[in-house]
Parts: structure tokens; sequence; C-alpha cells
């Protein structure tokens, strides 16, 4: 993911935030987001992330060793990465590298590596898992680099592997910012219809979609189906 400078307003003065700034704070430094354990959010995610891979493991893995080569991609801190262990070997990579340092000195018997996924191909992981989950994460690829991102997804897995993926519905974008703002770097949400749309051009083909609201946004407010799994 390439860096990209961004104003961020603390009362009356700008202050200048890169992309990885952003990241390590919110990571690293704040209490909400830095826990080994997930947060409220996290864990509503992570039920259904759970159901959709054991479902992969007991109804598409066959032999008697159904034990999984897992890729968390844009793993953040960690905390999905660990939960994954429980399928197999599970590793995370994470562009920013404060954030690696932070998920290793929380799980340091976890495989954690700071780049993209095309480092990972470039050091030779092509169709070296069966499974990669990214969480949150394509919403922060720039829309002109969605396709490229999930491309490498694909030669990722090996040939007969899966991909979980979450993330914001762009069906949901303007009644979730009419009570929340977006705050990181970049905010591309994508609809259901053009993530199938570009997984299917990468070769791949929808098995499930399901559909989660959080929380209502601000007291009084409606809840909102914002994810996409």
């Amino acid at each position: 993911m390439n860096l990209k400078r961004i104003l961020k307003f603390s009362k009356n003065k700008k202050k200048v935030q890169s992309e990885e700034e952003y990241y390590e704070n919110l990571f690293v430094r704040n209490s909400l987001w830095n826990t080994p354990t997930p947060n409220i959010e996290e864990a509503l995610r992570w039920e259904v992330i759970d159901k959709l891979v054991k479902e992969v493991q007991e109804q598409y893995i066959s032999g008697n060793d159904k034990s999984l080569k897992i890729l968390d991609l844009g793993c953040g801190r960690g905390w999905l990465t660990n939960l994954l262990t429980k399928y197999g070997e599970a590793i995370g990579v994470e562009p920013v590298k404060e954030v690696v340092v932070h998920a290793k000195k929380m799980f340091p018997s976890i495989n954690f590596i700071s780049g993209t996924s095309k480092d990972l191909l470039n050091d030779g992981k092509k169709g070296a898992f069966h499974l990669v989950v990214s969480s949150e994460v394509i919403e922060h690829i720039p829309d002109k680099d969605k396709n490229d991102f999930v491309q490498d997804i694909y030669d990722l897995l090996d040939k007969d592997g899966f991909v979980v993926l979450t993330t914001q519905r762009q069906e949901a974008q303007q009644e979730w910012h009419q009570y929340l703002s977006a705050d990181q770097p970049i905010e591309d949400w994508i609809s259901e219809q053009e993530l199938e749309s570009l997984l299917v051009k990468n070769n791949f083909k929808k098995l499930q979609l399901k559909r989660l609201a959080m929380a209502p946004p601000v007291k009084g407010a409606p809840q909102v189906e914002i994810y996409q799994l």
C-alpha cells in the first residue's frame, strides 16, 4: 500500500500525519485497538470469520490432516492471526513496521512479517497458502489498486485455495456517515456487486456472502448492516 500524507485536524491546528503514523498510533497506542484480544467490534466479526473458516476446513479439505496454512493479510496488531492458529499454521503480514513489532511482543510464537502481498510473492510464497483471510483491509486499498491486491491473493493461494474477505459495504456508507465520519487515510468502500465482480474476474467463485450489523453508531440511531463477509 502506498503511503499517503493526510491532514488531521486538532482543535484549530493542522497536523500532517502519514499513513504509517496513523496506524502506528491506532494499533500501538490506542487502548481500544492495541490489545491482544479483540474489542467488541472485532469480536463480532470473528464470530462470522470463525464459522466460515471452520466450514472451509470441514467441508473442503480432504484427508486426515486438515491443518491449514493461513495468511492473515493486513493483520494489524495480530489479534486475528492469533485466533486463526486454531485451524493450523497462521502468519500475519502488515506493512507498518512498528505495528509488527507490537504484534511480535504480544504473540512471540507467531510469525509476523513487515511487508505486503507483493513482498510475499517476491519471496517465493506463490501458492503457499490454503487460506487467505483479509479483514478490513481492501477498503483501505485505493480503488485503482484493488484488482492487483486481489490478483496477489489468488497467486498466494494453492490451486484449491480459499479467501475470506471482510469489508464495509458501500451500500451502507452514506447512512453510516450520517452519524460517524471516516477518519482513516484511505476510505474507498466497495459494494457487494463490485467486490464479487472483482473476485470472479480473478478466478474466484463466491461460496457465501454474509452481512453483519454493528451496534448503532450513536445513541438513538438504527443498526446498520455495515459489513460484508
